[in-house]
């Protein structure tokens, strides 16, 4: 019910600060399907309902996920650092019109499911030595700028920057016995964390208008 109501105030805010309805094709076509090619988040799929005008309700879903590993400076630990990104969006489109037929802002909300942990094991056993763990929010607000070309044939592609605004995630550390992770261990992880996070992301889209 929250979700539901933000959703229609958002709306609401766009009819009142929407350019004036135009001619181009992006009017003509009332759905839009696209892959997510590329983005910083994963690949995934767009898909969009014209409600008014020049204002648009957009839905995406992505994800991403992997493994990097690395071993300790003296070679006695490994690193396997895992990492999982499920993110959904509902988001506002208002078309610029007035200042060029293919801009739009977006704005909405995200749903957050990421995950990312490091497990610390001995080289020489294999033994667990330590899990960091990261429980980042699962909401929060994104707004982007971008461009969307539609063609005569119905292809249509996209070229957009999203950002994501949320909580600073969580951290917890188990660490089994006779392993230390100090202050700066704790610090060096989560910078690392924050730092390789993507909540900023370009996006390339590739569709089908109908």
């Amino acid at each position: 019910m929250k979700i539901i109501f933000i959703i229609f105030i958002l709306i609401s805010f766009s009819f009142n600060i929407s350019a004036n309805e135009d001619n181009s094709l992006i009017r003509k076509k009332n759905f839009q399907i696209q892959a997510i090619v590329y983005s910083s988040l994963g690949t995934g799929l767009s898909l969009s309902y014209r409600f008014k005008k020049n204002i648009w309700l957009n839905f995406d879903t992505q994800s991403l996920s992997g493994t990097m590993s690395i071993d300790s400076n003296d070679g006695l630990t490994r690193e396997d650092a895992d990492y999982e990104f499920k993110t959904n969006y509902i988001n506002v489109r208002n078309y610029l019109t007035q200042i060029y037929n293919n801009l739009f802002v977006q704005y909405g909300i995200v749903s957050i499911n990421w995950d990312t942990k490091s497990i610390i094991k001995s080289n020489e056993n294999s033994q667990r030595k330590a899990v960091y763990k990261t429980n980042f929010p699962t909401n929060g607000m994104n707004f982007g700028v971008g461009m969307n070309w539609i063609f005569y044939s119905g292809l249509s592609s996209g070229l957009y920057l999203v950002s994501i605004i949320s909580e600073e995630p969580l951290f917890t550390y188990e660490l089994e016995e006779g392993w230390e992770c100090s202050s700066s261990c704790q610090t060096n992880y989560e910078s690392n964390v924050k730092k390789y996070t993507p909540n900023n992301s370009f996006y390339l889209n590739i569709g089908y208008n109908f």
